[in-house]
């Protein structure tokens, strides 16, 4: 299950730039600043990551691609990191990758869901998707076209308070970049974000859901774990 989430989680966020060397993928978004779109990912057989990581690295070296390793799924390749530990490349952004079956199958009210546009990229940067957040938008979740859903919550008075991101692909629903604004946390905003992009792939044909979590957000695992959302991996990074 593991790599299959792999699999649709790196088409659900696409790089600008892909150049693939012995079944890794080098990534490459130059003006967004997150290392999801600028790492390498490496093969789904162990051993042949840790045979052709050399080749890998000096690859991106040449071609001016970052030297981080997203080590993923981290339970798989043990030796791979072990290799790039060795290498004195350094640890950080541990993740779990939570799954579960789909839970919600109501229609969710106060939630809207549709098109990137340029509304959902404010509520976005409003609500805390930080400086990068339009970048992130026009290069890489422009690729996406219809096969996602944008959910956006407001205040009455029509402040964004919520925001989250859709993807359907092979049967699963991939949950990314849901924020709430730190003043409407803890009164149950994201669980409706969740029903209603849940509600929305149940109906696109998806059984099963997915999402990526920082180890310590514990607040979000603590929600994901009463939706019934266990730890399929994890991963984290190696930096040069």
């Amino acid at each position: 299950m593991s790599f299959a989430i792999e699999r649709v989680a790196r088409r659900a966020w696409p790089a600008e730039e892909v150049e693939e060397v012995e079944g890794w993928w080098l990534r490459r978004t130059e003006g967004v600043d997150r290392r999801r779109s600028n790492s390498l990912l490496p093969p789904v057989d162990s051993g042949r990551a840790v045979r052709t990581v050399e080749l890998a690295l000096a690859t991106a070296e040449e071609l001016g691609f970052d030297g981080v390793v997203q080590v993923s799924p981290a339970e798989v390749h043990l030796r791979l990191d072990e290799a790039l530990e060795d290498r004195g490349m350094t640890f950080g952004g541990r993740t779990f990758v939570l799954a579960g079956a789909i839970a919600c199958g109501r229609r969710v009210e106060g939630v809207r869901l549709g098109a990137l546009d340029g509304a959902w990229v404010e509520a976005w940067e409003a609500v805390g998707g930080g400086d990068g957040a339009r970048a992130t938008a026009e290069l890489v979740l422009s690729q996406l076209d219809g096969r996602a859903r944008f959910a956006m919550v407001d205040t009455p008075d029509g402040a964004p308070v919520a925001v989250g991101i859709g993807m359907v692909d092979e049967g699963w629903l991939g949950v990314f970049s849901l924020t709430v604004a730190s003043a409407a946390r803890r009164q149950g905003i994201a669980t409706k974000v969740m029903d209603a992009l849940e509600h929305w792939g149940a109906e696109a044909g998806a059984r099963g859901v997915y999402l990526q979590v920082e180890a310590e957000n514990e607040a979000a695992l603590t929600l994901y774990a009463r939706r019934r959302l266990h730890v399929a991996h994890s991963y984290h990074y190696r930096s040069v």
